[in-house]
């Protein structure tokens, strides 16, 4: 069952925000350019989704989506058909070449939920950087600084109208859970989408322990508000 098949058909209208995703594809660029010594420009979009990023970063960088829903999955690819494109789930993802950069953003490394899972995800990132190569990964928060929150948003464009509210709150040390409520108008129908969703929450150093078991070294962690979540740049050492 795709748990995002019902979010994919409006994620674009709710959730891209075109302003706010150029800010953070050309600061992630930039940290990539800053810290990559790998000579191409094969870039890895993990848990890509729609495919939000990708209209800034392929002018650049040859890009390649991979995501665990179809659904969202089979809307970036009605959007860019001439991008390749993987479903696969990030803590177990074969492919068979490697990149110059890995870039897992939006805080989607939480759906992984514990610290098992964190772990192999990262592994997995690092076995498809070519020697020199980076990760960016934005981290849902963190134990250190989570708060809850209700989220409230509205959309309003030509042809639909979005009432977001959700509830972010902690279940358990290492557990946000988040209550969607979202209420969708379009072609004079109103329906209503509700679920709830877990997502991991993990430290400061769960995410540092998991980048240096995995053979990378961490050369920054940005927080600014070009990327709102914050971001990590790993690089994958040019000789073992």
């Amino acid at each position: 069952m795709d748990e995002w098949a019902e979010i994919a058909s409006y994620y674009d209208e709710l959730y891209v925000k075109p302003d706010q995703y150029k800010r953070e594809a050309a600061k992630v660029l930039a940290l990539i350019d800053d810290c990559k010594l790998s000579g191409g420009s094969d870039l890895l979009d993990i848990a890509c989704g729609t495919g939000g990023h990708i209209p800034y970063w392929r002018n650049r960088c040859c890009v390649t989506g991979l995501d665990l829903s179809p659904a969202m999955l089979s809307h970036a690819i009605r959007k860019f058909p001439d991008v390749e494109f993987h479903q696969g789930d990030m803590v177990d993802f074969a492919l068979d070449r490697c990149f110059d950069a890995a870039v897992c953003l939006y805080g989607s490394i939480g759906i992984v939920l514990t610290a098992d899972r964190l772990e192999k995800a990262i592994a997995r990132f690092a076995a498809h950087l070519k020697p020199g190569g980076v990760i960016c990964l934005t981290p849902w928060s963190s134990q250190e600084e989570f708060e809850p929150k209700i989220v409230v948003d509205v959309v309003r464009q030509t042809t639909v109208r979005i009432c977001r509210m959700e509830n972010v709150k902690r279940k358990a040390l290492d557990v946000v859970e988040v209550e969607l409520h979202h209420l969708v108008g379009r072609d004079g129908t109103v329906t209503y989408h509700t679920r709830s969703m877990e997502i991991g929450l993990f430290c400061r150093q769960q995410y540092l322990a998991a980048m240096a078991d995995a053979g990378l070294e961490v050369m920054q962690h940005y927080v600014g508000t070009d990327v709102p979540m914050g971001v990590f740049i790993a690089r994958k050492p040019i000789s073992p």
